[in-house]
């Protein structure tokens, strides 16, 4: 497109697919006044007589008639065009145009198809930002254009810099950390991988604690760290019996024994019955000799039987996982859950620095607990996804409620909110469950599970779900499949994470915590 800068709208002068002509500019322009087109189109032929070879803008063809287009740019700068070749052009569409040549007062400027701008786009970013055309540079801002993130220089040396400082943190991860303004750290680095493989499940890391706190023990074989532990886990936690594991339902009749031989055998605790005792009660008494009272032998060869670890995981349960009347009870007893979790652990690590002892796989199970608990803390300032832990009457599991809807709409009560909750139990294995709440109380479930036979198990009880929605007052939808492959399954980057930054490609739903 050949246009001379003196003469606008009269010039004809070919180009390879656009050219400017004496175009009919009152049909163009219908509705808008003379002295606000003219300003427009005086403001555009200003713009382009500043623009240098290589240049590019973008424009809407706001109105195309036969071969004639009227070209609006975002500031409202317009430029009237006849086309030589629109046959790929339509009203409606952003056309990027590139600057071929702008000299002896004429402009020839050429559009630039679709998949040619983003290459025009990328190597103006990075030249805006003192940057070379290496691949990696290359593929940083195709990450950013792809999350729909700012390409201005600012953030795109900002990225190349983590790039640089991180070189094994994939670029992806990077972005999405800067953009969710997740601190850029070795640590939330780990997290956010170990989230997107599913392997940041804090049920696992209080797990590997349990393990760490005997193998510290046998390290030191020091009584006092599990003092230590014992009183910081029930810190904060009701003393009545009822709210504590029974030890008498935890252990076995044959592990019961042993440790009541235990107990009898060691000086001060003779005659002492744990069959009236919490586990909370038990873990005391073994634990309550010091490394210079004597008796270590005696409570090392307890602390190291099954029967002890059963009851340091049944303490576990009791003081670190949730409980169905805490779920139903909504996010603030989460919150709270979370905010003594996170209390329980400063108190143990500022015991263990206070002692003599190390304490090495301890100190690291602490840490790897605290910073999946901050990292999800700073997930949740944009999006709301928790872990929930939960201790059953007689069995335990995890779930991990994730929240599509974010929170600016939510504080919007918007009528539409979806979610998913993943589900890893005992018996039901691992299962998907999307939620959609609409209108205020339309419910639409679709369970993702492993097998038929889930399915069918499903499938049998469903009618007890369906029954306690109804009684809540929702209007229920029920839809079952079984995931043919992993690429059925939730995807915590692309289905979460980055389920904003484009069109959504999969059903979303929400989980109703009082159901």
């Amino acid at each position: 497109m050949n246009i001379n800068m003196s003469d606008l709208f009269k010039n004809s002068i070919t180009s390879n697919n656009l050219q400017a002509g004496s175009l009919d500019n009152s049909s163009l322009t219908n509705g808008v006044s003379a002295n606000a087109k003219d300003t427009a189109m005086s403001d555009g032929m200003k713009f382009l007589n500043s623009l240098m070879t290589g240049d590019t803008f973008t424009g809407f063809i706001s109105q195309l008639k036969d071969n004639n287009a009227l070209i609006t740019m975002n500031n409202g700068m317009q430029i009237s065009a006849r086309l030589t070749d629109g046959s790929f052009i339509n009203s409606g569409q952003n056309i990027t145009f590139v600057v071929e040549g702008n000299s002896n007062n004429q402009i020839a400027i050429k559009p630039i198809l679709a998949n040619e701008q983003q290459s025009v786009l990328i190597n103006r970013v990075l030249d805006a930002s003192n940057l070379s055309a290496t691949q990696e540079n290359i593929d940083l801002v195709k990450e950013l254009l792809n999350l729909g993130m700012p390409v201005d220089s600012e953030t795109v040396s900002q990225l190349a810099k983590y790039a640089v400082q991180y070189p094994d943190a994939d670029i992806n991860t990077l972005a999405n950390l800067y953009r969710l303004d997740i601190p850029v750290n070795d640590s939330n680095i780990n997290e956010f991988k170990l989230y997107s493989q599913f392997n940041g499940k804090i049920e696992e890391l209080m797990s590997e604690l349990e393990n760490s706190i005997i193998n510290d023990y046998n390290s030191d074989n020091n009584s006092d760290i599990l003092k230590t532990v014992i009183s910081s886990l029930y810190d904060g936690i009701n003393e009545d019996k009822s709210s504590l594991s029974a030890a008498s339902d935890i252990l076995s009749e044959e592990a019961a024994d042993y440790l009541q031989n235990i107990i009898n055998n060691t000086e001060g605790m003779e005659n002492t019955d744990i069959r009236n005792m919490s586990v909370k009660e038990l873990l005391e008494h073994i634990t309550a000799k010091g490394k210079d009272e004597g008796n270590n032998s005696t409570i090392s060869d307890a602390v190291n039987s099954k029967a002890f670890k059963e009851l340091l995981h049944a303490a576990f349960n009791d003081t670190m996982k949730l409980t169905p009347k805490d779920i139903q009870s909504g996010e603030s007893a989460v919150s709270s859950y979370y905010k003594r979790i996170r209390k329980n652990i400063a108190n143990i690590e500022d015991s263990i620095k206070n002692s003599d002892s190390k304490a090495p796989d301890m100190q690291k199970s602490l840490s790897d607990i605290k910073s999946n608990i901050d990292f999800m803390n700073d997930l949740n300032k944009n999006m709301t996804y928790f872990q929930m832990p939960i201790k059953f009457s007689e069995s335990e599991g995890n779930g991990e409620l994730y929240v599509f809807t974010n929170k600016k709409n939510l504080a919007n009560h918007s009528d539409n909110i979806s979610a998913m909750l993943h589900l890893d139990m005992e018996n039901l294995k691992s299962m998907d469950i999307y939620v959609n709440l609409s209108s205020g109380n339309n419910v639409s479930t679709n369970f993702v599970l492993e097998s038929e036979e889930l399915l069918d198990f499903v499938y049998q009880h469903i009618d007890k779900l369906n029954k306690r929605l109804e009684q809540l007052g929702y209007n229920t939808h029920f839809e079952m499949k079984v995931a043919e492959d992993q690429n059925e399954r939730f995807d915590f980057v692309k289905d979460f994470i980055e389920a904003e930054t484009k069109p959504a490609t999969k059903g979303q739903y929400i989980f109703d915590v009082k159901a």
